[in-house]
């Protein structure tokens, strides 16, 4: 995922689960989004169930450029996200997590799918948003 000339590397199911609940979250919160917002929700909940395979963006640059509200509505979606990750902690149940309908498939995960990863794909994204470089950006942050 990358913003901003800056990005890192998470596996696709991390950005796939990300993207769809950051999406939902869009959707959930604010059912009459302004027109940018009501865009970039179609286009992550498309990367999130295509099963783009290695290929999965949020396109963060082209949804949110650099305007300033945007990216505060961006971050708050995020840290709701995030929100939800904990109450999920430690795992998001097999039947939930394989209804969003995440990789293109039906049925991606055959257990629990732990929320750890997806955390820190929160966190790394946040970062970016902030302008920041991902924490622990040992190997997967660029």
């Amino acid at each position: 995922m990358d913003y901003r000339g800056s990005g890192f590397w998470v596996r696709d199911y991390q950005a796939e689960v990300w993207l769809y609940l950051l999406a939902q979250e869009g959707a959930d919160t604010i059912p009459e989004a302004p027109a940018w917002l009501a865009g970039a929700r179609d286009d992550w909940l498309t990367q999130a169930t295509a099963g783009f395979m290695g290929c999965v963006s949020s396109y963060m640059d082209d949804h949110l450029g650099t305007e300033p509200d945007r990216v505060a509505l961006a971050l708050d979606l995020s840290e709701r996200v995030q929100r939800r990750l904990l109450t999920w902690s430690p795992a998001i149940p097999k039947d939930l997590v394989n209804s969003f309908g995440t990789g293109g498939e039906q049925e991606s995960f055959n257990a629990d799918l732990p929320t750890g990863p997806l955390l820190a794909c929160g966190r790394a994204f946040i970062s970016l948003l902030r302008g920041e470089f991902p924490p622990g950006n040992d190997g997967w942050a660029h």
